[in-house]
């Protein structure tokens, strides 16, 4: 076993020497890694974009059904300010739905005519708008999450827990 451990500890040493010299060998990484990266955080938004489509419709039927009930058992409750409360949670959801349209619609994946530094640097820009667009959804589906827990409603489905920072 022994013998074993020390071989494949002797493998990886070399592969990962191998590694590290073939990327030293490089001036510059190559773009795909950026575009991975970029792709792999989109991939993860979108989880919260599904989300969010089940908090507005959570939201909506709050709003246009459950909130008479509600008002039965509680009557002080003012469903008016409620309803006002719910609009302004479904309008950032909606918000944030809309700017990840947005981005993947101006997004390029394929690079043709630029260099690899310029696809590196345009992957490098498009991190930062969808590392945005994710603190966006955070935030919209925090708030609409304690909004409806407020009313003992839980969320629509339970959040993927992903930590978007890594990228």
């Amino acid at each position: 076993m022994r013998k074993l451990t020390k071989k494949c500890s002797g493998a990886a040493a070399m592969l990962t020497l191998g590694v590290v010299m073939a990327i030293g060998c490089k001036n510059e990484p190559d773009y795909k890694v950026f575009r991975q990266e970029v792709m792999d955080l989109h991939d993860k938004v979108m989880e919260d974009g599904e989300k969010a489509v089940k908090n507005r419709m959570a939201l909506d039927t709050l709003s246009k059904i459950k909130l008479k009930e509600i008002k039965m058992g509680r009557p002080d409750l003012d469903t008016a300010e409620e309803k006002n409360k719910i609009n302004l949670l479904i309008a950032r959801l909606t918000k944030a739905d809309d700017n990840m349209m947005d981005w993947m619609h101006a997004f390029q994946p394929d690079i043709e005519g630029k260099s690899n530094a310029e696809a590196i640097k345009y992957f490098q820009n498009e991190m930062t708008k969808i590392k945005k667009l994710d603190g966006e959804y955070k935030q919209a589906l925090e708030e609409s999450d304690a909004y409806l827990e407020k009313f003992n409603l839980k969320p629509a489905s339970p959040v993927t827990e992903h930590d978007h920072s890594k990228h």
